[in-house]
């Protein structure tokens, strides 16, 4: 795939200063206007002569994990934002001036997260960031870019990040429950399981999810037969499963990565567990589907606010152009971080004159917005959107769940 240089620029004029100036606090996010009129997707870009770039790029940064077992996530968010930000180039840009991004690896380590979040305010001069692709860590930068006014977007699920009082904080994907509500009931209701053990590592998206799952089951009149635990970056998970095995459960609820995923589901085949495998976000990945190998990943369901669905329009452009871009398949978090930059980008040109809080403000008005994932609502927490559905793998591949 083509990388986007890494260059570090004269700092931007007068426009851009107020960015990087800190405040004692967050300001409230701003009062929603009366019944506002639904936003819409900007143009495509056509072949069409297109503003001339002038003065100087405009930084937006991407922090994430690009090495270590979340690197995937790191490579999908720069993927996602990369294409809508190229597209937007391609068209003129905002208002006149070319979009750079400057990316860095925080390895999903909070500490390296938030050292890297001061460089991009104090240093860099964003005007927006991605940050990041982990729930951890974005909980880590939230008091860093809300102190310097910068939007700051996140794909990260656990509920806690919309709930720290910044009106900075946007999340461009459902929270954590949407995933896990819709798999529970489904797997209760429709399928009519009774017996659940969930496996979920520490992190802020792990020990999330798996307080998620629990809510669920609790919902629906179940408690889980067991909870394991696990750090992120482990592979074996043998005395985990051992103890999960013994409760003798018909489900194996995952929340986790989607390499610890798929190392848990081969290890429990290898152990004699023959039932089903579920999961949110992680779990309808190619690189669960990778890890676990397709014979064990096969029949694993799942819960995501998109797939590849070429049936409807605007998907089918996206993945074409992703195909053309990367050369492989779209999935749902590179089209979650495009869905985020696409309402980034919109707030940008509206934002008058283009400061980074007058962007976050922007991004607030946003309502009846039509993206990927469905229709975004930006709340004053910083809430986009909502629903999941039900997919499945059948045949090494992600399709959406139909009842066959």
């Amino acid at each position: 795939m083509k990388r986007t240089i890494l260059f570090v620029l004269v700092a931007l004029g007068a426009l851009l200063a107020a960015c990087a100036t800190p405040t004692v606090a967050p300001t409230a996010a701003p009062a929603p206007t009366a019944a506002p009129a639904p936003t819409t997707a900007p143009a495509q870009p056509t072949a069409a002569a297109a503003p001339k770039p002038s003065g100087e790029p405009i930084k937006i940064g991407i922090i994430a994990a690009m090495s270590g077992t979340n690197a995937v996530l790191g490579d999908w968010m720069k993927k996602g934002v990369s294409l809508a930000v190229d597209q937007k180039n391609k068209a003129g840009g905002i208002q006149g001036r070319q979009i750079q991004l400057v990316i860095y690896d925080d390895e999903a380590d909070p500490t390296k997260s938030v050292n890297l979040a001061q460089k991009v305010a104090t240093e860099d001069k964003v005007i927006a960031v991605w940050a990041t692709s982990n729930s951890t860590s974005a909980l880590a930068d939230i008091p860093i870019f809300a102190k310097y006014k910068i939007p700051q977007f996140t794909n990260g699920t656990n509920v806690d990040i919309t709930n720290k009082g910044s009106a900075f904080i946007f999340r461009a994907t459902p929270a954590g429950p949407s995933f896990e509500d819709t798999l529970v009931d489904f797997l209760v209701k429709q399928k009519g399981f009774k017996k659940f053990a969930i496996i979920a590592d520490t992190s802020a998206y792990g020990k999330g999810e798996g307080d998620y799952q629990v809510d669920a089951l609790k919902r629906n009149g179940l408690t889980a037969t067991t909870r394991e635990a696990f750090g992120i970056d482990d592979k074996d998970f043998t005395g985990q499963l051992t103890k999960i095995l013994q409760g003798q459960p018909d489900v194996i609820l995952l929340a986790s990565s989607e390499v610890a995923s798929g190392l848990i589901a081969k290890q429990a085949r290898q152990l004699g567990f023959k039932g089903q495998f579920a999961g949110g976000a992680a779990i309808g990945t190619p690189k669960y589907i990778e890890t676990a190998g397709a014979d064990i990943a096969e029949g694993t369901v799942f819960t995501t606010p998109w797939l590849h669905d070429e049936a409807n329009e605007m998907s089918k452009k996206f993945v074409e152009a992703y195909k053309a871009a990367y050369n492989e398949t779209a999935e749902f978090h590179g089209a979650n971080t495009y869905d985020g930059t696409t309402l980034l980008l919109l707030a940008m040109e509206k934002a008058n004159p283009l400061t980074s809080e007058n962007i976050a403000a922007e991004l607030h008005k946003i309502s009846g917005f039509k993206g990927l994932q469905g229709t975004f609502n930006v709340t004053d927490k910083g809430e986009t959107i909502t629903g999941t559905l039900v997919g499945i793998i059948k045949g090494g591949k992600l399709t959406v769940y139909t009842g066959k």
